[in-house]
C-alpha cells in the first residue's frame, strides 16, 4: 500500500510538472508572438496624466541632482504635446525602458560620441532580428508595472522608509524563547506566549500597512537584477560593453541573497508559512535587510537600471523607425558665439499627423512666420521643435535630410493663465519669454520657438514690446522662429528677420489650406471670410470687411456712428 501511494504521489508530481512546463511554454510562445507582431507598429498603449507622472520619476531624480544640465523644461514639453510623442515612440517591454525613454527625450545631447553610440545600437537592433527578439523576450520577463518608483531608492534619502529592525528582531527572538518560561512557570509562560503573539501580530499588520507601497517596487527591483543576469547570458557581442557593466554590477550584488529574502517572506502562498511570517515578523526583518542591501549597492543598481533602460529604449526607437514612411540621421555640428546658427531640412513632417504635408527650408537667420488662422503656422513651429529634440536625443529626424547646430531648445506656445497663482495670461507669457532670455549664453545657441508673441495685451504695447524682444533675440546667440498675426512686425524687423508665410485659397464657401511654407510675408487674411462661412449675417461680415479695408488705407480706425433707436 505504501509503495502504491508513493507511486501515485510521484505520478501526480510528474503531471503537475508537465502542466507547469506546458503553461510556461505557451506563455513564452505568446510573448514572442506579441513581440514579433508589435515590431514596427504604432504602439496601442495610452497613458493618463497620473501614469505619465509616475514614469517621469527617474527623470525628476536626475534633474534634481543635476541643476546645471539642460533638459527640455516643462513649458516646452507641454507646448509640444511630448507626452503624446512619448506614447507614439514607446514600444518598450519594461518599466525601466519606459522610464529611460522618457528621460532620454528630455535630455538633448551636445556631443557626437554618445549620439553615434545610440545610432550604432539602434541600427544593430534594426538589422539583427534574432538577437533583438532574444533581448526583448528577456525584457518582457521584467515587464511593466504602473506606479512604481524604484529609482527613488537610488537617489533619495535613506530615511524615506522607516524600519525599526532591532525591535522586530527582539520581538521575534522573544517569541522563540518564550516557551522556556513554561518550564519555570506555566501560567506566566502561557501568558507571555499569548501576549507576544498578539503584540507581534499587531506590530506586523501596522508596519505592513506602512511599507506595502514599497513591496511591489522592491519586488520589481529584484526582477531587474535577475534581468541583468539573463542579458549577460545572451553573449551578444555588439552589446558586450553593457554586458560587462551588468556582469560586474551583478557580481557585487548577488552575494547578498536579495531574491531569497523576498521570495521567502513575500511570495509564499502557504497558509502555515504565512502565519509563521506574521508572528515572527519575518517579512519586516527581510524588508530591512533588503533595504540595507539596496542602499549599500546603489551605484551598481543605478548602472543596471541605466544599461537595461538604454537597451530597451533604443530597441523601441528601432521599432519606431520601422513604423514610419521615412526618416534621416541628422547631421549636427557645434556653433557658438558669433558663428552662424543654421537649421536646414528637406521634407520635414510632424510625428503625430497622419498623411502629413512636408516642408523644406534653410534657416540661417531669425524667422517670422505669418499667415491666416489655421493655415499651419503652429504645426510648423512644433514640427521644427520636435525634430530638433529628436535629432539630439534619438538621433532620428522625420525628414529627407536634416542639418543643424546643436541647440538648447525652448518654446513659448500653448500658454494659459494660472488661476492658482493668480497670474493672468500676459504674466504667464512674459515669464515664459523671460526664462528663454535668461538661458541664452555664449557656449551653446538656443533654438527659440515662439507662437504669437505677447498676444495677451493691447495692440500698441504688444507690437512695441514684441518687436524689441524679438530684436534682442536676433542679436543674441539664438535662432528664433516666431509666428505672428501682427504683420507690422515684418516691416519693423525686416533687417533682422527673414519672412515666411502660409496661405490659403477659397473655393465657393470653402477655405482650402495647402499647409506649405512660402518665402515672404503673408498678403492674405481670412478671419472675416471665416465669419461668413460660419453663417454670420451679411451686415456683420460686410461692415467688418469695409472697416478693415479703411484701416489698411488710412492706418486709423473710424468710430461706429449711432443708428436710429440707439442712445
Amino acid at each position: 500500500m505504501d509503495i502504491k501511494y508513493i507511486f501515485l504521489g510521484f505520478i501526480i508530481l510528474i503531471i503537475i510538472a508537465v502542466f507547469t512546463f506546458i503553461r510556461k511554454f505557451k506563455n513564452a510562445r505568446k510573448i514572442k508572438r506579441e513581440i514579433i507582431e508589435r515590431w514596427g507598429k504604432e504602439p496601442k498603449e495610452q497613458y493618463n496624466t497620473e501614469v505619465m507622472k509616475s514614469l517621469s520619476g527617474f527623470f525628476r531624480n536626475i534633474q534634481n541632482l543635476n541643476p546645471g544640465i539642460h533638459f527640455i523644461d516643462d513649458i516646452s514639453w507641454n507646448d509640444l504635446d511630448m507626452d503624446k510623442i512619448f506614447m507614439r515612440l514607446n514600444n518598450t517591454q519594461s518599466t525601466v525602458g519606459e522610464e529611460y525613454l522618457y528621460y532620454l527625450l528630455r535630455r538633448p545631447l551636445f556631443e557626437e560620441k554618445e549620439l553615434k553610440e545610440r545610432e550604432r545600437l539602434i541600427s544593430f537592433f534594426q538589422q539583427n532580428t534574432e538577437q533583438r527578439i532574444k533581448l526583448q523576450y528577456i525584457l518582457a520577463g521584467l515587464g511593466k508595472r504602473k506606479f512604481i518608483s524604484i529609482t527613488d531608492y537610488f537617489y533619495c534619502d535613506e530615511k524615506m522608509v522607516t524600519v525599526n529592525g532591532k525591535l522586530y528582531k527582539v520581538l521575534a527572538i522573544s517569541l522563540i524563547l518564550s516557551p522556556l518560561i513554561l518550564i519555570v512557570n506555566p501560567y506566566i509562560g502561557l501568558f507571555s506566549i499569548l501576549g507576544l503573539l498578539f503584540t507581534n501580530m499587531t506590530v506586523y499588520y501596522k508596519a505592513k500597512n506602512e511599507i506595502s507601497m514599497h513591496l511591489e517596487s522592491l519586488s520589481y527591483l529584484v526582477n531587474m537584477i535577475n534581468c541583468a543576469r539573463r542579458i549577460c547570458g545572451t553573449g551578444i557581442d555588439e552589446i558586450k560593453e553593457y554586458i560587462g557593466i551588468l556582469h560586474a554590477s551583478y557580481k557585487k550584488i548577488k552575494s547578498v541573497s536579495v531574491k531569497s529574502f523576498y521570495n521567502l517572506f513575500y511570495t509564499t502562498q502557504d497558509p502555515f508559512l504565512e502565519y509563521i511570517k506574521v508572528v515572527f515578523l519575518g517579512e519586516l526583518i527581510a524588508f530591512e535587510s533588503l533595504l540595507k542591501a539596496i542602499y549599500k549597492h546603489r551605484t551598481e543598481l543605478m548602472q543596471i537600471h541605466e544599461c537595461i533602460g538604454l537597451i530597451d529604449s533604443l530597441i523601441s526607437i528601432a521599432s519606431y523607425r520601422e513604423s514610419i514612411n521615412f526618416y534621416t540621421v541628422p547631421q549636427l555640428y557645434k556653433c557658438s558665439g558669433a558663428s552662424p546658427k543654421q537649421l536646414e531640412f528637406d521634407e520635414i513632417y510632424h510625428p503625430l499627423i497622419k498623411n502629413p504635408v512636408t516642408n523644406s527650408a534653410k534657416l540661417d537667420k531669425p524667422v517670422l512666420v505669418t499667415g491666416s488662422n489655421a493655415s499651419g503656422k503652429s504645426t510648423f513651429l512644433k514640427t521644427v521643435a520636435i525634430n530638433a529634440i529628436f535629432s539630439q536625443t534619438i538621433h532620428t529626424c522625420l525628414a529627407k535630410s536634416y542639418h543643424s547646430c546643436y541647440f538648447m531648445i525652448f518654446t513659448s506656445m500653448a500658454l494659459k493663465d494660472n488661476i492658482e497663482n493668480n497670474e493672468s495670461y500676459y504674466i504667464v507669457e512674459i515669464k515664459s519669454l523671460k526664462r528663454i532670455l535668461d538661458n541664452i549664453n555664449n557656449t551653446v545657441p538656443c533654438l527659440c520657438i515662439i507662437d504669437e508673441v505677447l498676444r495677451g495685451t493691447n495692440t500698441v504695447e504688444r507690437i512695441a514690446a514684441s518687436s524689441e524682444v524679438l530684436c534682442h533675440l536676433s542679436k543674441s546667440n539664438c535662432l528664433c522662429i516666431a509666428a505672428t498675426h501682427d504683420i507690422e512686425l515684418t516691416s519693423i524687423l525686416k533687417h533682422y528677420f527673414d519672412n515666411y508665410h502660409f496661405q490659403e485659397s477659397f473655393s465657393g464657401n470653402e477655405i482650402v489650406f495647402d499647409y506649405k511654407l512660402y518665402p515672404g510675408k503673408s498678403s492674405t487674411r481670412n478671419a472675416i471670410k471665416l465669419l461668413k462661412i460660419m453663417g454670420y449675417n451679411d451686415e456683420i461680415v460686410n461692415n467688418a470687411e469695409e472697416r478693415a479695408l479703411k484701416f489698411i488705407d488710412s492706418g486709423a480706425w473710424s468710430e461706429i456712428g449711432l443708428t436710429a433707436g440707439t442712445g
